[in-house]
């Protein structure tokens, strides 16, 4: 899995491997597919028409191969976003651990962001369920704050079931400051 390639502390435990809903990326794909079939449609379109909508001086015999190479690049550019929308959708990661939030954000396809939050840092953590079918299919946007150097926030979209997410966030910080405060409270 690709969540091995990160470095955990000793004895970190990884509480949950999460990507974006199933929804966003068959909804993204649908979209390219679409993009994929348009101009097929159109010829299939064109070669309905009756041939008095289609001007004499225009033989589309003679431009065949001018239609095949637009088709094809046209296909090889949808087929090449079908393939970027599931790299993004396969190397965009949250993993939750014990002690730290790590979001990992596929931005192109050369260039990749890890951030890592630190649970004691979470000051506040908000999740949104938006819309009819985010709610009928539990996908939401989850919202953290943490404090420390700069006040840095990070938002997530399309995550499945956003309020287990968060509460398995707010158990994991609780237990997390319990250990500290109980680590600082012995010495």
């Amino acid at each position: 899995m690709l969540y091995e390639k990160i470095q955990l502390e000793p004895n970190e435990e990884v509480l949950k491997v999460v990507r974006k809903h199933w929804f966003i990326i068959v909804s993204e794909l649908f979209g390219t597919f679409l993009m994929l079939l348009a101009p097929f449609f159109m010829i299939f379109f064109i070669m309905i028409l009756p041939f008095e909508f289609i001007p004499d001086t225009i033989h589309l015999e003679s431009h065949l191969p001018l239609i095949i190479y637009i088709v094809s690049i046209w296909s090889l550019m949808a087929l090449m976003t079908g393939f970027m929308i599931w790299t993004h959708y396969y190397l965009d990661l949250w993993i939750i651990t014990d002690r730290r939030i790590i979001v990992i954000d596929q931005v192109r396809f050369f260039d990749r962001q890890v951030s890592s939050f630190r649970l004691e840092r979470l000051q506040d953590i908000r999740y949104s369920i938006d819309g009819l079918i985010a709610t009928f299919l539990k996908f939401g946007t989850i919202r953290a704050q943490t404090a420390g150097m700069g006040e840095n926030s990070f938002k997530t979209t399309g995550l499945p079931d956003p309020r287990e997410l968060q509460s398995i966030i707010q158990k994991a910080t609780d237990a997390r400051l319990g250990i500290i405060n109980e680590h600082h409270h012995t010495h």
